[in-house]
């Protein structure tokens, strides 16, 4: 899937800087970026043994200096459809997985991965074309939080194992710090079509669980955690750009595209 995804981005770079050079050239300019971004990431170690591959879509709000240095911050929600944590209702269910609600019948539970995590980067945009000095390979680190749990979706008030905040003793809720690194290609394009951002990011979550007690295992987990991820990147954005590196306010009109 990975190579797949490089070959595809190669591919759409390569005709992206042919379109370039029927562009007229552009200086270095300072420009505001908004955007909206979808991940898909694949949990690595102990995270991997809660949970499968998630997504994250998010808002990004970025600032490209005129000589390419940035500063960004993003939020993300994370989302996933595969829980692999097991035996949480051992205590409670006949078979680990069953639990009869108040009418006596089995009751119907699903599983989700629910969590959200926001980050500051800092970075340097290097240019692949001297006729988009704006655009290129974007490289980025940054800090942040993250959180994630365990979601159980059922018919509300037939479940009295799992009403009125029982689930917080099953819920595995852990959060904590987090770095990030980015690495992909940025597109700032010169006439204000089409600006996006695509790569590879890997994050690395320092965290611990916030509940006091997990009720299947009959204590507290106070295990330090290293929760990662890494995944693909993409997003769209809308370019605000103002005057040319160097200039001094009033030398060049301001534009807004």
């Amino acid at each position: 899937m990975l190579l797949r995804f490089f070959i595809l981005i190669n591919c759409f770079i390569s005709v992206v800087l042919s379109a370039q050079t029927m562009a007229e050239q552009k200086d270095y300019r300072n420009t505001l970026l908004m955007g909206i971004t979808y991940g898909r990431q694949q949990s690595i170690g102990v995270l991997n043994e809660r949970f499968g591959g998630s997504n994250t879509v998010g808002l990004n709000t970025s600032y490209k200096f005129g000589k390419n240095w940035q500063v960004s911050f993003q939020l993300n929600t994370l989302f996933g459809s595969v829980v692999k944590e097991n035996g949480m209702f051992d205590s409670i269910s006949k078979n680990g997985t069953d639990l009869l609600d108040v009418n006596g019948n089995f009751a119907e539970i699903r599983l989700y991965q629910r969590g959200y995590m926001w980050h500051f980067d800092f970075g340097k945009v290097i240019p692949l074309s001297p006729l988009n000095k704006n655009s290129g390979l974007l490289m980025t680190a940054g800090l942040g939080f993250m959180e994630h749990k365990i979601k159980f979706f059922y018919q509300r008030d037939v479940l009295p194992q799992l009403e009125n905040g029982y689930f917080k003793g099953y819920d595995r809720l852990t959060n904590g710090f987090m770095w990030r690194g980015f690495v992909g290609y940025q597109r700032i394009d010169n006439e204000q079509m089409l600006n996006f951002i695509a790569g590879l990011e890997w994050m690395h979550g320092l965290t611990q669980s916030r509940r006091s007690f997990d009720f299947d295992t009959r204590k507290a987990d106070l295990r330090q955690r290293n929760d990662l991820l890494i995944g693909l990147k993409i997003g769209v954005m809308i370019a605000i750009q103002g005057r040319k590196a160097g200039a001094k306010k009033g030398q060049e009109e301001r534009y807004f595209d």
